[in-house]
C-alpha cells in the first residue's frame, strides 16, 4: 500500500535510476587480467599443492607478466605515442592505466620474491639447492668451468657496443650480460660488450653438479668466467638484464 508523506508526496519504493555511465560500475581490463595472474601466485602460496607443481604455478606467474608486458603494456604505449587520451569505461586514460598496472606488478613481484625463497628452503630441505657460484667448492668451479668450456663458450659471440659498431640487435625475453672491459695497455681506455646468456633444449638455464641435485644458474657460470671469453681484457663490472618488448 501507497504511504504518504510529510510533504504531500507518496512513496512508491522504486529504486532510483542507474547511470551506466558512471566509472566506479566497471572493471578495467588490464588489472582484471592481473587479478588473474594473482590467483595463480596464490596456486605458488598453497602449501596443499605438491613442491615442485608450487614453483611450477611460481615460473607461469613471470610468464604470464611477460605477455602481458608484450601485449597489454605495449598496447596502451601505443595509445600513449598516438597521442590518445581517450579513457575506458572504468574512467581510465592509458596512462592511469599504465601507472595503475605498474603499481599491481610492483606488489606482485615483491610477493613472488617472498615466495620464491620460501620454496627454495623447502627444495633445499628435499636435497635440492640452487647455488651461487662464489660459494662453491674448487672441485665444483673446475667441473663448471671445464663444462662451460665444452658446451656454452663455442655458443657465444661478444658483441662490442661503441660508435664503431652498430647497436646489437637484442632479442626478445633474451637473458644478456652487459659487460664493461678495460684495456690493460691503454690507461682510462674502457668499451661495452653485451655477451647473449645461451639457453636451449639441449642447454638448461641450471647446470647440475656432479652426484647430486645441486644446481648452479648458467649465467653465474658464464660471469665467473669472462676471462676465456675476453682475454687480456681486465673486467670492472658485469650487469644482467632482459628484455620484454
Amino acid at each position: 500500500m501507497l504511504s504518504a508523506e510529510a510533504d504531500g508526496k507518496v512513496e512508491s519504493g522504486a529504486p532510483e535510476p542507474v547511470d551506466l555511465n558512471d566509472p566506479s560500475l566497471y572493471l578495467n581490463r588490464e588489472l582484471t587480467w592481473l587479478e588473474f595472474n594473482r590467483r595463480v601466485l596464490h596456486e605458488a602460496e598453497d602449501p596443499r599443492n605438491p613442491l615442485l607443481e608450487r614453483l611450477k604455478f611460481l615460473a607461469i606467474v613471470s610468464s604470464n607478466l611477460d605477455e602481458f608486458f608484450m601485449k597489454r603494456i605495449g598496447g596502451l604505449k601505443q595509445q600513449l605515442g598516438a597521442g590518445m587520451s581517450i579513457k575506458t569505461v572504468d574512467g581510465r586514460t592509458p596512462k592511469e592505466q599504465i601507472a595503475a598496472c605498474y603499481e599491481v606488478v610492483r606488489q606482485q613481484e615483491s610477493a613472488q620474491r617472498e615466495v620464491y625463497q620460501q620454496l627454495r628452503s623447502e627444495l633445499g630441505a628435499h636435497g635440492i639447492e640452487i647455488l651461487s657460484y662464489d660459494g662453491l667448492s674448487r672441485d665444483d668451479t673446475d667441473f663448471l668451468r671445464a663444462h662451460f668450456h665444452d658446451n656454452v663458450y663455442p655458443l657465444i659471440t661478444p658483441q662490442s657496443m661503441d660508435p664503431a659498431h652498430p647497436f646489437p640487435f637484442i632479442s626478445n625475453l633474451s637473458l644478456n650480460l652487459l659487460v664493461q672491459v678495460r684495456f690493460p695497455n691503454q690507461e682510462g681506455r674502457t668499451s661495452l660488450a653485451r655477451i647473449k646468456v645461451p639457453t636451449g633444449e639441449n642447454l638448461p638455464r641450471f647446470i647440475q653438479l656432479p652426484n647430486r641435485n645441486h644446481f648452479v644458474p648458467i649465467e653465474e657460470v658464464l660471469r665467473s668466467n669472462l676471462d676465456m671469453l675476453l682475454p687480456e681484457m681486465v673486467v670492472n663490472s658485469v650487469y644482467m638484464f632482459r628484455v620484454t618488448r
